[in-house]
């Protein structure tokens, strides 16, 4: 009863931050371009991300239009973005899970979460669906490879594989110092894991009309909407985990919660991968494939021989 309860915290508590991620997002997007961003609704916007809720929940949207596989793939892919969270330790005595190989968990969840973008695009009535959904498979491959090698490294680097035994060897010492070359490396790679600018081919609104999720309105696109930003969340708390220590003091910072140093890393590093879609522009997927298997990888696996 004990997990069950801490599991339903952690996922409220989850999707009530995604929500106000995508605030974030706006605001600071509309900063950049000189605008104010959602400030209508409550004081400073606040009650936008309850509005769009609303909004999309009551909005009807007929299921018999999708089929099997797509409404699947919306539900596979809410479900992994959101358990995958659990593996992120939000202090030492902490978290839902705690498992012995927890390392090389985001590995597989990256996988079926990739397949389940796949699906929504594949088995889309329209062209620009299935162009997003050929796409998928191409990042997949793109960003698979270096993933592996980088979350190999830090396994060697730290001798462990557990995510919380890792932030633990970060006490005194942010793997971001001695392992910076390799931190750029995993940020990039994030990127592409999360679908996020510069390469942001899946959805590429400029495109291919929002791309695997152009059919897609109601109670599904708030799935999918949600399954985005907890994904976004993940990414951004797996990097401050292996590279900024985690729950770890920030700059020697110690009179604050571990559970406060959680959450202002992942947000920082949030807030940059959302500047970036206001800053840098769309690559090619060939040139995608280039810098994964020609740099990214390259990187890593040299790192590895030097470990080895």
């Amino acid at each position: 009863m004990n997990f069950i309860l801490k599991s339903f915290i952690f996922f409220v508590g989850y999707i009530t931050f995604a929500a106000y991620v995508s605030l974030l997002e706006r605001k600071l997007i509309g900063r950049v371009q000189l605008r104010l961003g959602p400030n209508k609704c409550g004081p400073l916007g606040l009650f936008q991300p309850i509005a769009d809720a609303l909004k999309l929940l009551f909005k009807r949207d007929s299921l018999k239009n999708h089929s099997k596989q797509s409404i699947f793939g919306v539900c596979l892919m809410f479900f992994i973005a959101l358990f995958q969270l659990t593996l992120i330790p939000l202090a030492k005595d902490i978290y839902v899970l705690n498992l012995e190989y927890s390392l090389f968990m985001p590995m597989f969840f990256h996988a079926v979460f990739a397949f389940s973008e796949i699906t929504i695009g594949m088995r889309s009535k329209s062209k620009y669906g299935v162009i997003g959904g050929v796409r998928g498979y191409i990042q997949l491959l793109g960003s698979h490879i270096p993933f592996i090698l980088i979350l190999t490294n830090i396994a060697l680097y730290t001798k462990s594989l557990n995510i919380l035994d890792i932030i633990e060897t970060q006490n005194k010492l942010p793997l971001i110092v001695p392992l910076f070359p390799l931190f750029i490396v995993f940020f990039i790679t994030s990127l592409i894991i999360a679908n996020k600018t510069p390469f942001d081919f899946l959805e590429a609104e400029s495109e291919i009309v929002s791309g695997i999720y152009v059919e897609y309105g109601g109670i599904l696109f708030a799935m999918i909407y949600l399954s985005d930003y907890l994904n976004l969340i993940f990414i951004s708390s797996f990097i401050s985990a292996l590279f900024l220590g985690g729950y770890q003091p920030i700059l020697g910072i110690t009179f604050l919660p571990p559970i406060v140093n959680s959450i202002i890393k992942p947000i920082i590093v949030m807030s940059f991968i959302i500047l970036l879609r206001a800053i840098l522009p769309r690559y090619k997927q060939e040139q995608m494939i280039l810098i994964s298997w020609g740099i990214l990888s390259l990187t890593a696996l040299a790192y590895l021989i030097v470990l080895i």
